[in-house]
């Protein structure tokens, strides 16, 4: 029974966290979805959908063709973008790949130099502690919406019968009613599911820490303004263009700003700094006129 159990959580635990996977998938990319590259002389522009951000060759420490789709692996971690292979022929794949395995390349810039440039309104350095932030509000946002909540309730809903299951059983034991080796696995088998969530979530935290800590180092620093029809976003990573039109809301989520895009648009995280006194009420007066 208590084998059962375990390999019951386990599966489940696979299972949506695959359908969680695909349906972020299906929302990112919907059937339809129009992708775009241009390849510049230090960076490439990419265009998914309504949006487009420029990112250095230097970001991607190296380019593999897999069927029907290129990869572009990070450099900060083991995570790679997936594009369609028809958006770089011949040459312009060769030039990826020379470009991203070029041992001159260094890591995306850490910092944009001079404060903030013109068509921007307001900059925020990271501090020590940016990142570790960041890092709770995306582990929280993954793993309380969405399948993973599911995930995460059975798994605990599991751990807690089994561990009442163990608590009768040691008290029975303890009467003399039954024998403790009876008992004992059971017991086992409750810390086993209660810890497996937990490691999840923490060992999750640790990589997308771990992850961030590397493509934003401290003294990053990112950089906003509002243009006429999009807001303009400037980062250690990339530059973006997000049309108003294709974002719902913005709300603040603790020291950060999670702007919600419509269907096929993915969700944007900001620090908070930049959107001070009114800037987040005229952002989202700027999405609903868009």
């Amino acid at each position: 029974m208590v084998l059962a159990a375990l390999l019951f959580s386990v599966a489940v635990a696979v299972g949506l966290l695959f359908l969680a996977m695909r349906r972020q998938a299906a929302r990112t990319a919907p059937a339809g979805s129009r992708y775009a590259v241009a390849l510049g002389d230090h960076s490439m522009e990419v265009a998914v959908g309504p949006v487009s951000s420029e990112v250095p060759y230097s970001t991607y420490s190296r380019v593999r063709r897999r069927g029907a789709f290129v990869l572009l692996r990070f450099r900060t971690s083991a995570h790679s973008l997936v594009l369609p292979a028809e958006l770089f022929p011949a040459d312009d794949f060769d030039r990826l790949v020379a470009a991203a395995a070029d041992p001159a390349a260094a890591p995306a810039a850490q910092a944009l130099p001079g404060g903030t440039a013109a068509g921007f309104e307001h900059a925020y350095v990271t501090d020590a502690g940016f990142v570790g932030r960041l890092a709770r509000s995306v582990t929280a946002r993954l793993f309380l919406r969405g399948p993973m909540v599911v995930m995460l309730g059975l798994l605990a809903g599991i751990g807690i019968v089994l561990l009442l299951v163990s608590l009768l059983g040691l008290l029975l034991a303890a009467t003399g009613n039954v024998p403790l080796a009876e008992a004992t696995p059971v017991l086992g088998g409750a810390a086993f599911v209660l810890g497996f969530a937990a490691v999840l979530v923490l060992l999750s935290y640790a990589l997308i820490r771990l992850q961030l800590r590397r493509a934003i180092p401290v003294g990053s620093i990112y950089e906003m303004g509002f243009g006429a029809d999009a807001l303009r976003m400037r980062g250690p990573v990339n530059s973006s263009e997000m049309p108003y039109s294709t974002y719902r809301r913005a709300r603040r989520r603790g020291q950060f700003v999670e702007i919600a895009g419509r269907r096929g648009v993915a969700r944007v995280t900001l620090p908070a700094q930049l959107f001070p006194g009114t800037g987040l009420e005229r952002l989202n007066a700027l999405l609903q006129k868009g």
